[in-house]
């Protein structure tokens, strides 16, 4: 059965370790491009409600974009291509 966009994103998220996904969250507040996310929704949030702030600001396949974006920009490479991977096989 195919998982759903959030379920990728949340398998992804939860390959990061913590200091990976602070940078993450980090990155994610300084984005430039509208829409932009607001400190108060994901700071000291889980990685599923991170997971959540992503796909209800953006779409689905947006926030596998910004999601791989980010990603990238942290040196986090491998989760970024294994997440387009899965999301193209998906």
């Amino acid at each position: 059965m195919p998982r759903s966009v959030k379920q990728l994103l949340a398998e992804t998220l939860e390959d990061l370790s913590k200091d990976n996904l602070d940078k993450f969250i980090f990155q994610l507040l300084d984005r430039r491009e509208e829409p932009r996310v607001r400190r108060c929704r994901v700071e000291g949030k889980s990685r599923l409600e991170v997971v959540d702030v992503l796909v209800s600001t953006f779409t689905e396949d947006q926030a596998v974009d910004v999601t791989v974006e980010i990603l990238r920009s942290i040196s986090c490479k491998q989760q970024a291509e294994r997440l387009i991977q899965e999301k193209q096989s998906g």
